[in-house]
């Protein structure tokens, strides 16, 4: 294929001895010496219509100078690497997800490799609530190819101010039943499997066969906290990627951690530093009794975790993009619109994956 430029990136003179490339999606700047302008003419004619011999021609630089200058500019995303777009399933459909996946890949063949990589994925996510069901969508417009659904729950009237794909008709339906419809709006393409059931300690064991790429965990009942644990130990166990995929709590909402086994701090871990940091005298603690407690929910927020999930979930899933939310946890202030983060190191200790744990291994 002939080579062409990015149509995301921007090419910037700075000065006469420094030339820019500025990727938009991702806001990263890369800056190259030059010596004359013969660079900067170069990249403005990479538009696919030229083969490497004219531009060659045109420019007056050897074939072996300017290759060594595409595969920089191919590695370093500035290409467009896209092309042939027949090599993506469901390009038309999609195509501004590859495009964005273009500016991380290294080459067109790692490009193919990220999005099949995506669309042979599976994820099981559990719990359709507030963020499970909008972290389930964002998986579907992502072109995700696979989604297992797992919760119990009939719609309520309440669920529908802030949950994705329920609306008044659906009420009294399966969760899992309306929002495997929805999806399929979405991504006809998509395997939606629907599993109407709890998660209770070692119901996990049910998905033993099934090849998981990732499990994401918005379940809620009878804590986060209980079902983090659950699903940290069994993806532990499998090597399984894993989020927890977050809360609410009034006006501030949880952005929650990213695990990969072996690599990053697992549920584990943070759950020991949190209890050696929450430590507290129970001789000044109050109990207070306070029966059928609800708090507060907002929609936007709930959707604006879920995405912060959803994005980290196709990081995950393309297997080409680092996620940015391992080792630490964020908290959403609606107030401030910031989020604070908090690192949580490995550690040594941890029952699982500290240096005589279990899954040390792994």
């Amino acid at each position: 294929m002939n080579p062409r430029l990015n149509p995301t990136v921007s090419v910037v003179k700075i000065s006469d001895t420094v030339l820019e490339f500025f990727k938009t999606n991702t806001r990263q700047q890369v800056r190259i010496k030059v010596e004359d302008d013969t660079i900067l003419g170069i990249a403005c004619s990479l538009d696919g219509a030229r083969s490497i011999e004219q531009i060659c021609e045109e420019s007056g630089v050897s074939a072996e100078s300017l290759n060594r200058l595409l595969g920089f500019m191919r590695e370093k995303g500035i290409l467009d690497n896209t092309l042939p777009h027949s090599d993506f399933a469901g390009y038309e459909r999609f195509r501004r997800v590859v495009h964005f996946l273009s500016e991380y890949s290294r080459s067109h063949e790692h490009l193919v490799d990220m999005w099949e990589s995506i669309r042979g994925s599976t994820t099981l996510v559990i719990g359709m609530g507030a963020v499970g069901t909008w972290v389930a969508c964002n998986l579907a417009q992502s072109g995700a190819g696979s989604v297992i659904l797992m919760d119990e729950d009939t719609v309520e009237a309440s669920n529908i101010h802030r949950q994705f794909g329920f609306r008044a008709a659906d009420v009294g339906r399966l969760k899992v039943d309306v929002v495997a419809e929805r999806l399929l709006e979405y991504n006809p393409g998509m395997k939606v499997v629907r599993v109407p059931e709890a998660m209770g300690e070692g119901s996990l064991s049910r998905f033993d066969g099934v090849d998981l790429s990732l499990i994401v965990n918005c379940a809620d009942s009878p804590n986060v906290d209980t079902t983090s644990l659950w699903v940290g130990e069994y993806a532990m166990g499998r090597g399984i990627p894993h989020i927890v995929g977050g809360g609410y709590n009034l006006h501030l909402s949880l952005v929650g951690q990213t695990v990969l086994p072996g690599r990053s701090a697992c549920v584990k871990c943070f759950q020991k530093s949190l209890e050696e940091q929450n430590t507290v005298d129970p001789a000044k603690v109050k109990k207070l009794a306070v029966k059928n407690r609800k708090v507060g929910s907002f929609g936007p927020m709930c959707s604006l975790i879920a995405s912060m999930v959803g994005m980290e979930a196709v990081k995950i899933l393309s297997a080409g993009i680092e996620p940015a939310n391992t080792n630490r946890r964020g908290e959403f202030d609606i107030f401030t619109m910031g989020v604070s983060y908090k690192s949580f190191d490995r550690r040594s200790d941890c029952e699982w994956c500290g240096t005589d744990g279990k899954y040390f291994h792994m």
